[in-house]
């Protein structure tokens, strides 16, 4: 049985261009970065060099970038560093603006620091986890908000933000913090990300390997440390860095944006084409993701009405497809997706929807294919359910 891996948002398999930069960089660059002496300069350079990759992408300058151990330290370190420290400045707590759309890794600091006393508000979604421009573009226009927690696009629909709106709506002291993790590779840079005063990527959504992540942020920004104990990166992040997993990152960040046009289109064509192979044989399906606008290229979101969920992932785990259907908890159940819930689709619709996300490998060529054997199987859940 062939496997499908349609979990891309999730992660992908390091690439073979990354693999090669790793080991060569732990070969030859294998002293600590801080070290003067030679071995320690020449993994310095290592790092260097990836620093300078990183900026050009993030349109920085190098002395801007972090690399940290993935997505969530950076939303950590950048959320409560950036907070504590603009609080301290002003001696007061700060007003939170985000949205429900958020990934766990944003929500559950700003959370975090609503308990310390700061006030969030989060602002609504549409039926496609899209946030509401025109409540966006009042809450930044009142010129209360201190710092916008507000992502690139949605893991889960897939749904691409206003970025544009908060750009132009941001105050000069308003600070905004971008998840950016699933664009990169996915979508063209967006002029407004220019305006961010901190970006977050994560390179096993781009095929670098995993335990490595990137994290900008802006010089001017007042930031509190939250981790202490070394100067390292500027002090916001101390720890000795890896320069072979940095190497890696930029090698694989550099191929994913060389490839992201060719790859969009035909992921758009893919997954358009598997959209209505669904709907063709489910005609009561209902798409969670954005049908008209723009979206992650490679992402549809699927609801399946009548089908107890609780079935769904199972039936094709077991015919070897791999897909996402928001959290698991611990008994390994799925839990019913918080971003749908919280765009208002049913718990009981929730639990049984689908995200598909393409890697690259899968264009519109094995979307025939990869339809009749998702109709089988989703089929089959049906029979069970009407028996």
């Amino acid at each position: 049985m062939t496997e499908l891996y349609l979990d891309a948002n999730a992660g992908l398999p390091a690439r073979e261009e990354a693999i090669e930069v790793w080991q060569r960089v732990a070969r030859e660059a294998a002293g600590n970065p801080a070290s003067l002496h030679r071995a320690g300069r020449r993994a310095q350079g290592a790092l260097e060099r990836a620093r300078e990759v990183l900026a050009t992408h993030l349109r920085c300058s190098a002395r801007e970038t972090v690399f940290t151990s993935g997505a969530t330290e950076a939303c950590n370190l950048a959320l409560f560093g950036l907070v504590r420290g603009q609080s301290a400045l002003l001696s007061r707590p700060l007003h939170l603006l985000s949205s429900a759309a958020e990934h766990p890794a944003i929500l559950g600091p700003l959370r975090a620091l609503q308990q310390e006393g700061h006030r969030l508000e989060l602002l609504p979604i549409d039926a496609q986890a899209r946030v509401d421009s025109a409540a966006l573009q009042n809450r930044l226009q009142s010129g209360e908000v201190d710092l916008l927690a507000l992502q690139w696009a949605n893991n889960e629909t897939g749904a691409v933000q206003d970025l544009a709106t908060a750009a132009a709506q941001l105050g000069d002291s308003t600070l905004w913090v971008c998840d950016a993790v699933q664009g990169f590779g996915k979508l063209a840079w967006d002029p407004a990300l220019e305006r961010a005063d901190s970006l977050i990527l994560s390179g096993h959504k781009f095929r670098a390997p995993h335990g490595i992540g990137a994290w900008m942020l802006r010089d001017d920004c007042v930031f509190e440390a939250p981790l202490v104990g070394g100067g390292h990166q500027g002090g916001r992040r101390p720890g000795t860095e890896n320069p072979e997993l940095a190497a890696a990152l930029a090698t694989a960040l550099e191929l994913a944006v060389a490839e992201q046009a060719d790859l969009a289109t035909a992921w758009t064509e893919a997954t358009e084409a598997l959209f209505a192979a669904l709907k063709e044989a489910f005609p009561a399906l209902i798409p969670h993701h954005p049908v008209a606008g723009p979206r992650l290229p490679n992402t549809i979101n699927l609801g399946f009405p009548g089908v107890d969920g609780r079935m769904l992932l199972p039936a094709l785990d077991a015919e070897g497809i791999a897909v996402s259907a928001g959290s698991a908890c611990s008994s390994g159940s799925p839990e019913p997706s918080a971003v749908l819930l919280a765009a208002g689709v049913s718990e009981e619709l929730a639990r049984a929807s689908l995200r598909i996300s393409l890697p690259p490998w899968i264009g519109p060529e094995q979307v025939p294919d990869l339809a009749a054997r998702l109709v089988t199987t989703i089929r089959r859940v049906y029979e069970v359910a009407n028996r």
